[in-house]
């Protein structure tokens, strides 16, 4: 499974799948080539259900943070608000995984 980070603040979610455990292989764009998001992560089938805990608890600790599940049949869900084990059946169905944390810049 891959996961598009988008954001410089969305790297924090990397942080605390180090802290978890869940390992995960950073893929970085292709140069030269356009793409609406930044970095991705790629996920082991094997490590989702870790991978959903981490995920539930980062969304819960800033009101800034999404994560947009896009399904098969192209339908897109919010993980926000949900429990663990939805999180994990919906990462197990997911067709793309994007993470933003919309955090505003501390820089004026």
């Amino acid at each position: 499974m891959i996961i598009s980070l988008v954001g410089k603040h969305s790297k924090t979610l990397l942080a605390d799948f180090d802290t978890a455990g869940v390992e995960y292989e950073v893929r970085h764009p292709q140069p030269g080539v356009i793409m609406n998001a930044g970095d991705a992560v790629s996920l082991a089938e094997t490590v989702i259900s870790a991978a959903a805990v981490v995920i539930v608890a980062w969304i819960k600790y800033a009101p800034t943070r999404k994560v947009m599940i896009t399904l098969p049949d192209h339908k897109i869900v919010r993980a926000e608000g949900r429990s663990v084990a939805e999180v994990e059946q919906l990462l197990r169905a997911a067709k793309q995984v994007m993470v933003m944390d919309a955090k505003k810049s501390d820089h004026k």
